[in-house]
């Protein structure tokens, strides 16, 4: 009897236990399991939603360089609506008005999206080359390289758009999240495919309330780009391309998998350097390096040289590569203002097939049309040179 008496308690606390667990709610990730956006290349993002439910979750995996199993959670907020309870991401009240960009590929693409008047807040002011924005410079503030929080305390910002480095940016995420600013993680630069990265803006977009502006940007930009490939896919002859300058004795050079690699690959091209695992970056030491180059065809991406004058100072060797002496050295700079901002790095994320233009143009002279002419590439000529006028 005495058994009985203490079997009793214990089996109505196993059936409570039960029932309590029975009823815990449902994670986050098993309510909003809807695919908002069908990312047509690219891999660091996922839009989920939910039925019956406005808001929407984004994801976002390993937005920097050398990340691994890096994942963030972003709870796009809507019609008064809360996160789950076991969320424990970062809740971004839909469509900020006021946005601070720590990219400027960032202020490409809010500028694509007609939408730089959201922007208060730069990391460099100098830098940035879109007209819209600098319409309104007055009005803008630079916030600084590190992120000076007393500035942007000022500027009483909706959302803060972070560019990931590494780990070391936690001390920053935690006072963001102490002085309850949202703020997100853009990866866009980690995407190998030129698309991919273009495909970032739908983030953007999610959050502004602009997706269906965004769906046919990116649906045009797609056909565009595999239209202009397909005037080289059978090519011949592919040159072969050599890319980037030393710095301090070593050359660094990006996989063949990577958003360059693939750029050369689809405009007739052949990357010269074949080492190297995807999302990787290898240094290799000057001897290799000048073997490649007197092996390429064409040399393209060389820091901010603007003649060849400057180029054969840096190395007197360069003055023999096959590139430089058959006059097929060409830099992405262009487009620089004044203080030296590269629009390159500003607006080429949302125009794939134009920096795709520029190299077949570059790599293919013959199937260059009457009409084509360089936008963001420029040939690299002694000082005394015509330099081609940038036109937007």
């Amino acid at each position: 009897m005495l058994m009985r008496t203490h079997f009793l308690p214990l089996l109505l606390l196993g059936l409570w236990l039960t029932a309590a667990c029975t009823h815990r709610p449902p994670s986050y990730k098993q309510v909003y399991t809807d695919v908002v956006y069908d990312n047509a290349c690219a891999k660091g993002f996922h839009i989920w939603g939910a039925r019956d439910r406005q808001s929407t979750v984004i994801e976002v995996t390993n937005p920097w360089q050398n990340a691994r199993d890096v994942t963030m959670a972003y709870f796009v907020a809507r019609g008064g609506e809360q996160p789950p309870e076991d969320f424990d991401g970062v809740v971004i009240p839909a469509g900020p008005r006021r946005i601070v960009c720590m990219s400027s590929s960032y202020v490409g693409m809010l500028d694509a999206l007609g939408a730089t008047d959201r922007v208060v807040g730069v990391s460099g002011l100098d830098y940035i080359n879109s007209p819209a924005l600098l319409a309104r410079r007055d009005s803008v503030r630079d916030v600084g390289a590190e992120l000076d929080f007393e500035v942007l305390l000022g500027l009483k910002p909706d959302l803060v758009l972070l560019y990931g480095v590494d780990d070391a940016q936690t001390a920053v995420t935690d006072k963001l999240t102490e002085l309850g600013i949202p703020y997100m993680y853009i990866g866009e630069y980690v995407e190998e495919d030129p698309i991919g990265r273009a495909e970032w803006m739908m983030v953007l977009a999610e959050v502004l309330g602009l997706q269906k502006r965004c769906q046919v940007m990116i649906d045009i930009l797609y056909t565009q780009y595999k239209t202009l490939s397909q005037l080289v896919a059978d090519v011949k002859e592919r040159p072969k391309v050599m890319l980037n300058t030393p710095w301090n004795d070593v050359w660094t050079l990006p996989s063949p998998e990577s958003y360059m690699a693939r750029l050369i690959h689809d405009a007739g091209g052949e990357y010269i350097f074949r080492e190297g695992a995807a999302g990787s970056y290898t240094r290799i030491g000057m001897e290799t390096a000048y073997s490649l180059l007197h092996e390429a065809d064409y040399w393209l991406n060389i820091s901010s040289v603007k003649t060849l004058d400057e180029l054969k100072a840096m190395d007197p060797q360069f003055a023999s590569a096959k590139a430089v002496r058959e006059g097929h050295v060409f830099n992405n700079n262009l487009r620089t203002n004044a203080t030296g901002g590269n629009d390159f790095w500003e607006s080429s994320v949302v125009k794939p097939s134009r920096v795709l233009l520029d190299l077949i143009c570059i790599l293919h002279p013959e199937k260059r049309r009457a009409t084509d002419t360089l936008y963001y590439y420029r040939p690299i000529v002694p000082a005394t040179g015509a330099d081609t006028p940038p036109s937007r």
